[in-house]
């Protein structure tokens, strides 16, 4: 409670010379943000953000500071966004999306530095997702990554074949120091390009796929003391 009072008032200090203004935010309406095509929406706050549905696009505008969030449905099934607006008004967005038709890769945290400390381990998911599929080896390891990213705040679009952190769900960008605030968090990227390292020469390999990150609150000193690592 005291952490979360405390964030809250750095965030209000940050933004005390800014007057509050509202602010639009734009969001695709699709199976790759939401894991479903919305057909209603339904905001638990309507004080804080107001927001409706056009063809394939969704607005939000907010109202006033504080967090809600806002069910989506297909009339079947449903993703949830949550929305954090900021003292200034600007609206910062995480998508939960449905995930039934996703695939979905475990993301974990391993220890590093003589386990000292903790990291997202990325590249380690990714790798064992390619070789329970057969696109690479064990031996073999990820020397670039391009994607772009349906859900940046979790995971920024990759920047020089580089996996990117994202932001807290203030909109604040989360260093490497700061990495567990990515637990629990889902993000879904769409892989353009995996160049790999087989045998001393790099190989590119196809696999335009859209992969569901979902990143786990576990910590293992690495991937392979992991048990039973299943991947859909």
């Amino acid at each position: 409670m005291l952490k979360q009072l405390l964030q809250e008032r750095i965030v209000t200090l940050s933004c005390i010379e800014m007057p509050f203004q509202q602010h639009v935010y734009k969001m695709q309406n699709c199976v790759e943000v939401l894991g479903i095509e919305a057909k209603s929406l339904q905001i638990e706050n309507d004080k804080i953000i107001t927001g409706y549905i056009v063809d394939q696009s969704i607005f939000f505008k907010s109202v006033r500071f504080g967090q809600t969030n806002v069910i989506f449905s297909d009339g079947v099934n449903k993703a949830i966004v949550q929305l954090f607006v900021r003292p200034s008004g600007e609206i910062v967005v995480e998508v939960k999306p449905y995930l039934g038709g996703a695939e979905i890769v475990p993301v974990y945290y391993r220890t590093i530095l003589a386990d000292t400390a903790i990291a997202i381990d990325l590249k380690g998911a990714l790798k064992h997702y390619l070789v329970a599929h057969q696109f690479m080896n064990i031996e073999d390891s990820i020397a670039e990554v391009h994607y772009q990213s349906m859900h940046p705040n979790v995971l920024k679009d990759s920047f020089l074949g580089n996996f990117v952190l994202g932001c807290h769900v203030d909109g604040r960008n989360i260093l490497n120091a700061e990495e567990y605030a990515l637990a629990n968090r889902q993000a879904s990227l769409l892989f353009s390009k995996i160049v790999i390292q087989q045998n001393g020469k790099r190989q590119m390999i196809a696999c335009n796929k859209l992969l569901t990150f979902m990143i786990t609150n576990h910590v293992y000193v690495g991937y392979e003391d992991i048990p039973n690592l299943k991947l859909v």
